[in-house]
């Protein structure tokens, strides 16, 4: 598992020039730049010691699903056992993304909750094209997802 606490993170700007920060932060994310802008990013946040909540913005494919793999094998790694992969702000996702996703799903230990939230448009359609709508729990919002994954009886697929 990676640590959280002070890392180091470098971007390539537009200009081509690199630059640098180090920050201090409860959550860790990842980034992929591409041609001047941010293509993809992945972060992560435990919300208590059982529940975790992955968001991910802009493209999953090929180059981008690893990161999403290392994320969730974080979170599940600190014993999270309540998880929210949040694809709101998800533009496009292809076939390797969707792999992960299943192979992360199928690992879950007994008692283990995954739930996906925010998929709309193009992400919604490839997830109903493929079936695996009715394989995953999904969710229109994080609130309604989260609640399901606590197991809130509240919370309706």
């Amino acid at each position: 598992m990676r640590e959280k606490g002070s890392f180091k993170l470098t971007a390539q700007g537009s200009d081509g020039l690199e630059s640098s920060e180090t920050a201090r932060t409860v959550e860790t994310s990842e980034s992929v730049v591409g041609q001047g802008s941010l293509a993809f990013s992945v972060s992560h946040r435990e919300l208590d010691e059982r529940t975790g909540v992955v968001t991910v913005e802009g493209e999953l494919d090929l180059a981008s699903a690893p990161s999403l793999k290392w994320a969730l094998t974080d979170v599940l790694g600190a014993g999270v056992t309540q998880v929210v992969v949040d694809l709101g702000p998800v533009r496009f996702i292809d076939s390797t993304a969707l792999g992960v996703l299943v192979g992360v799903h199928r690992s879950l230990d007994a008692g283990a909750r995954m739930a996906i939230a925010g998929a709309e448009g193009d992400v919604l359609n490839i997830f109903e094209l493929t079936g695996l709508d009715s394989t995953f729990d999904m969710f229109g919002n994080l609130d309604d997802a989260l609640a399901w994954v606590r197991g809130s009886a509240a919370a309706t697929g």
